[in-house]
Parts: C-alpha cells; structure tokens; sequence
C-alpha cells in the first residue's frame, strides 16, 4: 500500500510544480501600457473644414500651418496657428469626416507598449487612441468633426486605436434638444486652446 502511494505521489510532482509556475515554459504575458501625458487641446471644430477622415502626426511648422489653415478655414477671423516647440512636442490632428452636428472626435489618450516588429525585437510603439461619440440620428445636417491636440514627441512607432461611444439619447446636453437648430449646434462646438468659441 506505501509503495503504491509513492508511486502515486512521485507521478503528480510534477503536475504540481507546472501548476505552480515551475519550470517557466508557459507564455509571457506583455508588460502594461505606460500612458503617457494626457493630450492638450489646442482646437476642435465641426464646421468643415477638413472634411475626409484624417489621422496624423505633425511633427513641424511648415506642415502644422498647412492643416491648421484647412482646419480653422470656416471662421471668418481663424486663430493663428500655435507656437510649438516641435523637439520637445507634436501636433496630433484627428477628423471624422461627414457626420452629424451630434457626434464628435477627441484624441482620448497615449499609450507607450512595448511590441514584437516583424523582425522579432521589442521596440517601443506609441498606440494613439481616438475615440468618436456616435449621435442618435436626430438632425440630417452634415458637420465634419475635427479635433487638435499636442502632445510629447515620440519618435518611435505609431499606430491608431479607435473607439466608439454610444451616449444614450435621454442624456444629450441641452445644446441638443429638440428646440436647437444644427447651425447653432455647429457653432458651440468650436473651441480653442480648450475654451469656447463662436465664429
């Protein structure tokens, strides 16, 4: 009876120590993102005028006022473009294209992972997450939502992550209630460096 017990006990060892994590054969999960610092506003609007989706990294002057005039086009007196200092910060610009004046774009956040390239090596990529509030049908006017942000430069490799959020229809702000026109809806969502403006 002993010897069948240790035979028994000899045959489930090992089973117990793979459990346990012995032997370190099993897959290695990827270590968490790291965010890093949360995206600054510098200009949202939905007036037109970028008007295909559009997703891009700037990286200098010359091609930061070229989607800055497109961008702030539809205002009668467009701001300046911003002074950046493009060794030290990047401009990310995101556009919906057609939509409705109830949806709208915002370059959410930034994640650092580490990643395997197609030559097997870890390299650092920066993951840009977008996400896009979907509307609730309500108005049938066009309005192309586009959003403005900086950001720490990276100088690795980028890539996009789109997310889409459904914001129930008993919860749209008072800016979307029945008695508000898509024009004036339009217009409130015009902001720069974060804060309001009208045309």
């Amino acid at each position: 009876m002993r010897q069948r017990s240790g035979i028994l006990s000899s045959l489930l060892a090992p089973l117990v120590f793979a459990a346990c994590g012995g032997g370190g054969g099993g897959p290695q999960l990827p270590p968490p993102p790291t965010p890093m610092p949360p995206p600054v506003p510098l200009y949202y609007d939905n007036g037109g005028g970028i008007r295909d989706s559009t997703r891009v990294v700037i990286r200098d002057a010359a091609t930061l006022e070229q989607y800055w005039s497109r961008a702030t086009s539809p205002q009668s007196s467009p701001p300046p473009s911003p002074a950046i200092d493009f060794g030290r910060e990047m401009v990310i610009l995101a556009a919906l294209g057609r939509a409705t004046p109830e949806e709208e774009i915002h370059v959410d956040s930034l994640l650092v992972r580490r990643e395997l390239n197609a030559d097997g090596d870890h390299v650092e990529t920066l993951a840009i997450v977008v996400r896009t509030v979907q509307g609730c049908g309500r108005f049938r006017t066009e309005a192309f939502p586009l959003e403005v942000v900086r950001a720490r430069v990276f100088d690795g490799p980028i890539r996009w992550e789109e997310r889409r959020q459904q914001v129930p229809c008993e919860e749209l702000p008072e800016t979307m209630n029945a008695n508000t026109s898509p024009e004036s809806v339009k217009a409130d969502r015009v902001r720069i460096d974060g804060k309001r403006s009208v045309r």
